[in-house]
């Protein structure tokens, strides 16, 4: 009796850490759409936002006492997996240069139907019905979010189309990520390990994308120091940490539900922030995307 009560009790924190995690990541444009009203470029504001992350990481693991060598041969594995971090990360932050940060979001929230569709192709998965009419709907919410949202879900003078694509392929950037870590080596690594490694190899990365393009610049204001410190701790540590926890608990299922709050806190924000509309379309196109996620992880489940 008391083991369960214990258990519960376990799977009831479990829960709250999805749940904070998901708003944690949901905070993505919050803190990064004022830099980009700056001028700052994404280039610049990812390399902040991944070197703060990876030094406050290796701070916690150092603390925890966890040792932090990388042996020579798991260095291209990893550097693919933060290749596709990578694209993930910059693509996302390059669609809020299109369209509102909620919109955004929920166009990225459609990875786990990029996943289905990677495994379809690659590791040549059968095809169900569940994944059809999954990979349906997803391109239905697109559609919705990116044609008929009109001009409450884009900025004045963005390429729609382009615009879409970018983000698209930064769903299709994390999806590969996610197969990458489950289908690799990197799986039987400890997760905070893994993170802490992926956001060394990202910050260099950006570090140098920026120094090349002339757009890596010293930043004194403290309002935008404050927000790449937010974007570093709130929506990359605490986010992940919070996630991992949550995972480890209550299973990857669960927590794919649980992580349906990430692209609400996104929208909710951003009108609350940013006075972004909020229509007709949108709302459809976002109930689609919620839709095909939640078949996905019903149907893994399963």
């Amino acid at each position: 009796m008391e083991m369960t009560v214990k258990n519960n009790s376990r799977n009831g924190i479990g829960v709250v850490a999805g749940l904070l995690g998901a708003v944690c990541f949901g905070f993505i444009p919050v803190f990064s759409k004022p830099a980009l009203a700056l001028g700052l470029s994404p280039m610049c504001i990812l390399a902040y936002r991944f070197s703060l992350a990876a030094i406050a990481l290796g701070i916690l693991l150092k603390l925890r006492r966890v040792k932090l060598g990388l042996a020579m041969r798991d260095v291209p594995g990893m550097a693919l997996l933060a290749l596709y971090y990578c694209v993930s990360g910059g693509c996302l932050m390059m669609g809020y240069e299109y369209m509102s940060g909620g919109v955004a979001g929920v166009i990225h929230f459609s990875y786990p139907v990029f996943v289905v569709l990677i495994m379809l192709l690659f590791f040549r998965e059968r095809v169900r019905l569940s994944s059809a009419v999954a990979i349906t709907a997803a391109i239905a919410g697109i559609y919705c979010l990116g044609a008929l949202g009109g001009d409450a879900a884009f900025l004045p003078g963005a390429n729609r189309l382009e615009g879409v694509l970018v983000v698209v392929l930064s769903g299709i950037g994390y999806a590969s990520y996610l197969v990458g870590v489950g289908k690799g080596k990197a799986r039987n690594y400890d997760s905070l390990y893994l993170t802490f490694w992926i956001l060394v190899f990202t910050a260099v990365f950006f570090i140098a994308a920026a120094a090349l393009k002339g757009e890596l610049v010293i930043v004194s204001d403290a309002a935008t120091l404050l927000n790449f410190t937010g974007l570093a701790l709130v929506a990359t540590v605490v986010a992940n940490v919070l996630v991992v926890y949550a995972v480890k608990v209550v299973g990857s299922t669960l927590e794919s539900i649980l992580s349906a709050m990430e692209p609400a806190t996104s929208v909710v924000m951003c009108i609350i922030l940013f006075d972004e509309q909020f229509t007709l379309p949108i709302a459809i196109g976002i109930v689609l995307i919620f839709i095909a996620v939640g078949i996905v992880v019903l149907s893994s489940r399963r």
